[in-house]
């Protein structure tokens, strides 16, 4: 029995309150002698950023779904399917799944702050479906339109619209007039609601928006009026908000009944699929969700228009073509000037390819609320202890997904990789998202390593991994951001970043003057200089990045210190020799076969039964010394500093003097051997690169030229297609899972770049050093960009990880997570 998730009433009362918009400020914190009271016109540009960011497509896990970053607030989505044959009734498309089996599908062109171009080919259905969205009123009002083009002109496709607003005291209701019940006159619609958490009331018009496209079916026979294909149907519910995301299972609770009233099979077959797929109204006057439902005959096109009621620009279905292109102009303008293309990718297919990339990564930003799992009392040195979850909460998050197929929730080490293509595109952004995310940082410092808030996001996670832990780490890929947030504000700002000077405001004394192209597509400049727009500003204004370093600081600090806590190594038996004690470390929560807190799973570790200490989480303590010591320097926090430099630095001379292998030239784990000595467990690949690729290897020192020789080397780590992620000659070398041993991921490989290029240009390292990174460099980023780009073309999409023998695209599709990092090696230098 399907789970009572919808509940109707005769009708529910629209209450209209109208309530001043509330967007959360930056806690208004100012440099040293800069002032504690943020200016009124800092103040008004993250009042306009915000409200830029207020609408998208904040659903990821959906085809097509828009959503405001509130937490009550009003859902929109899209679902179809084709309706020729009772099979394609039951193949209904709503949630990005895997089993869908769907060509290219996703945003082409998009910026966050004001909208763009998506496409969605439905290989099954043979519908191509080209998508459009655009903002106005300064990011509160929107439109999505979407254009339908079956293969077969003669196709029945039924799309079924829903929206719903989710507060205890919002409402929604149908303003067109109804021909029945079931019937709206003709074909447009329009809703109006009132939304507390937007301020007030609102209008949402759907009208069919293409001339002279849609054609709608027309049956020579009905078994009953009510499922008229060729009308508009609209149904209007009460769900319990927690179940408004469930709109697919409500409809099939509906198609249920339809079927239902038949007497037997016989029946069914003597009715049209697309009649028994029509929307009947149970009776109801009023509810929190509608359900629009059209068929369609060959193309369609449909457009949803948003405007709040008290708007300066609001939105009109004749003026989505013309927002669109000067959406498009825009978005291709600030992607040439933010992300310069370097030899041989400096063309035109390169930059087509880049600028999908990164919208295809931006356009999976989403924003979760509500609860999740948590076991604070499992001991997990109990080996096979199984988590028992309580829900603590709720939690918001604004984030990146990996992959919106498979993994459309935020986590925790991916998402430092992901948010270097947004940093350098839109920093102001990024800085929202760590913000966003350094805001669930708890009383101890823990951060959950899987975001899974509220049941919609738990529906797409198998139930091993629902629970959290509090004592369990991943790699804290967010620190390493900081370090190129300062290196961008220094390059901006020209003369460096200082605790003295002009901030925003006196810069910029125009605030509020609209930029004509900007205006056109409903998003303002801030100020009279073009080149500051949505978007920059944090970067070159010390006030604002000022407070903002100030209030993440203390959040930082304590996280900081929860990673020393709860991943220091036991160092009674191993790690004697070491010479600074209190700086060695260990992962907690692994088992015999994974080390899931590493992001590297099943990479081959110690022996579970011996004690151990992590090379790569000592790495990754070096990462996060370094950029807390900077943001201390910034701050002009003097002790502090110093505490984290000298903490930085017994870190690295740890890893020097304790997990460096003579006999295996490498870094390697530290464990115990059968007979309790010391020794070290060294399996070449992602895990012992760690500390060269994290740039702690000190650049005169004789390491470093072993270290890339490996990087070079056939019979280890290099392939034609990228660096391998366990060499080759390992004896774990694609065995058993198979997932971190041997193929190609292109964070490390990102990360191997990185640090080719830093040791390449430094001034101590050695001629031969220099030379060697130099040529490994220049091959290894065409070998990747090439690859990814080949299979891109080939397939039409990004995946998780590329086969290090043959260049292709496994695992996971659609995964533009820390895939996208290749619009970074698109922008590196072509040669160091």
């Amino acid at each position: 029995m399907i789970e009572p998730i919808v509940h109707f009433s005769k009708r529910l009362r629209l209450i209209w309150a109208l309530l001043l918009f509330h967007i959360t400020l930056i806690s208004a914190i100012k440099f040293g002698s800069l002032g504690d009271e943020p200016s009124e016109r800092d103040n008004n540009y993250i009042k306009m950023s915000d409200k830029t960011l207020l609408w998208g497509p904040y659903r990821p896990n959906v085809y097509v779904g828009m959503r405001p970053r509130v937490p009550k607030g009003v859902m929109m989505g899209l679902s179809w399917f084709g309706a020729n044959d009772y099979r394609q009734i039951r193949e209904v498309r709503h949630q990005c799944v895997i089993e869908d089996d769907m060509g290219k599908f996703g945003w082409t062109e998009y910026d966050p702050r004001l909208g763009g171009k998506g496409v969605i080919e439905d290989k099954n259905l043979d519908l191509t479906m080209n998508i459009k969205l655009v903002k106005g009123g300064g990011g509160e009002n929107w439109a999505l339109q979407i254009h339908g083009v079956p293969k077969d002109p003669m196709a029945i496709n039924t799309l079924m619209l829903y929206t719903g607003v989710e507060g205890k005291n919002d409402a929604m209701m149908l303003k067109t007039a109804k021909k029945s019940a079931e019937f709206v006159e003709g074909h447009d619609l329009e809703l109006v609601g009132n939304c507390e958490s937007l301020g007030g009331v609102f209008l949402m018009d759907v009208k069919e928006s293409g001339k002279n496209i849609n054609k709608h079916l027309v049956l020579p026979k009905l078994k009953d009026q009510r499922r008229d294909p060729s009308r508009t149907h609209h149904v209007s519910l009460v769900v319990p908000y927690e179940n408004m995301w469930k709109a697919k299972d409500i409809f099939q609770v509906l198609l249920e009944e339809n079927t239902r009233s038949l007497e037997n099979i016989t029946q069914l077959r003597e009715i049209h699929p697309a009649e028994i797929s029509q929307l009947v109204n149970p009776g109801m006057e009023g509810g929190n969700m509608h359900l629009v439902e059209k068929t369609f005959v060959g193309s369609f096109e449909i457009s949803v228009i948003f405007n709040m009621m008290d708007t300066n620009d609001p939105i009109r279905v004749e003026d989505i073509d013309r927002r669109s292109e000067a959406v498009s102009k825009a978005i291709r303008e600030k992607f040439a000037a933010k992300m310069q293309l370097s030899k041989p990718f400096n063309n035109g297919e390169y930059a087509e390819f880049g600028e999908e990339f990164l919208s295809q990564l931006m356009g999976g930003i989403g924003y979760f609320y509500g609860n999740q799992m948590v076991d604070r009392k499992a001991n997990l040195d109990e080996p096979g202890v199984a988590l028992k979850g309580k829900p603590e909460g709720p939690y918001s998050l604004f984030s990146c997904v990996p992959s919106r197929t498979f993994f459309p929730r935020g986590f925790y080490w991916d998402e430092g990789f992901q948010l270097i293509p947004v940093l350098n595109y839109d920093p102001d952004l990024a800085l929202e998202i760590l913000k966003s995310w350094f805001s669930l940082i708890d009383s101890d410092g823990w951060i959950a390593r899987e975001q899974i808030l509220g049941p919609e996001a738990r529906s797409r996670v198998p139930k091993e991994y629902v629970v959290q832990n509090p004592n369990i780490a991943n790699p804290p890929t967010m620190m390493m951001l900081f370090s190129e947030i300062l290196d961008l504000a220094n390059s901006q700002q020209g003369s460096g970043i200082g605790l003295s000077g002009a901030g925003f405001g006196a810069k910029q004394a125009a605030l509020g003057k609209e930029n004509p192209e900007l205006e056109e597509i409903g998003a303002n400049s801030v100020g009279a200089d073009s080149q500051v727009s949505m978007g920059d500003v944090y970067l070159k204004d010390t006030e604002l990045l000022g407070k903002y370093a100030r209030e993440i600081y203390p959040k930082l600090q304590r996280h900081y210190e929860w990673f020393r806590r709860t991943q220091k190594a036991e160092t009674d038996e191993i790690g004697k020799n070491c010479k600074h004690k209190e700086e060695l470390y260990r992962w907690k929560g692994r088992s015999e076969d994974h080390c899931l807190p590493s992001g590297l799973d099943d990479y081959p570790r110690c022996p579970m039964d011996s004690p151990e200490m992590d090379v790569d989480l000592m790495s990754w303590m070096a990462v996060m010394a370094r950029s807390i010591s900077s943001i201390a320097k910034l701050l002009g926090r003097t002790e502090d500093f110093h505490k984290y430099t000298k903490q930085l630095n017994d870190i690295c001379e740890n890893i020097e003097d304790c997990f460096w292998s003579p006999q295996n030239e490498s870094y390697a784990d530290l464990t115990l051997d059968d007979d309790d000595e010391e020794t070290f467990e060294c399996r070449q690949g992602y895990v012992t690169l760690m500390p060269f690729v994290h740039r702690l290897i000190p650049a005169s020192s004789s390491h470093l030229l072993k270290v890339i020789k490996d990087i070079r080397n056939p019979d280890k780590l290099w392939s034609p297609y990228g660096i391998r992620s366990l060499s080759k000659d390992d004896v774990d070398f694609h065995t058993g899972e198979d997932y971190w041993r041997g193929h190609i991921w292109i964070n490390i490989n990102y990360l191997v770049l990185d640090a080719l290029r830093y040791y390449g240009q430094h001034p101590d390292t050695s001629k031969e050093v220099k030379t060697l990174a130099s040529e490994v460099y220049v091959e290894l980023r065409k070998n990747i960009v090439q690859n990814v780009y080949n299979e891109y073309e080939r397939t039409g999409n990004a995946w998780e990880q590329y086969n290090e023998k043959t260049g292709r695209g496994q695992r996971t599709r659609h995964f533009l997570g820390w895939t996208s990092l290749v619009v970074m090696m698109l922008k590196m230098p072509a040669e160091i």
